[in-house]
């Protein structure tokens, strides 16, 4: 990842929003996702830093055309998580140190055809 100013912020929750680009925040979730979008399309998220939740990195509920790339996430339970989404490209991100039995990176109810998973790196998911 590039050296980027990074914002500091809470974790994002985001409703029916749709062409925007989420980029190079730092968030630590705590007891909430990282970045939770429900009902979202058109949404960029890159260069980010998702940290520290009991929950997930990215959770994506009913949502199209999102790309995530060149993110961290680490020190979460889960890394990525769709539900009933179409067109989510996961590309060239690192995903680390999750939960024991965490998951990183799952889609549930979405066509095969309509999700991709590429160039992740993935280690240290099992401490």
């Amino acid at each position: 990842m590039e050296d980027l100013d990074y914002r500091v912020s809470r974790p994002i929750a985001l409703n029916g929003v749709h062409d925007i680009t989420i980029c190079a925040y730092t968030i630590n979730g705590g007891p909430f996702s990282c970045i939770d979008l429900v009902d979202c399309y058109n949404v960029h998220i890159t260069q980010c830093q998702l940290t520290n939740s009991d929950q997930l990195g990215i959770n994506l509920t009913n949502c199209a055309n999102i790309l995530i790339d060149n993110c961290y996430v680490a020190n979460v339970l889960t890394g990525i998580h769709s539900l009933n989404g179409s067109n989510i490209q996961v590309k060239n991100n690192k995903i680390t140190k999750l939960a024991p039995k965490g998951t990183l990176v799952s889609f549930e109810n979405i066509g095969a055809d309509t999700a991709e998973v590429s160039s992740c790196a993935m280690n240290n998911c099992l401490e």
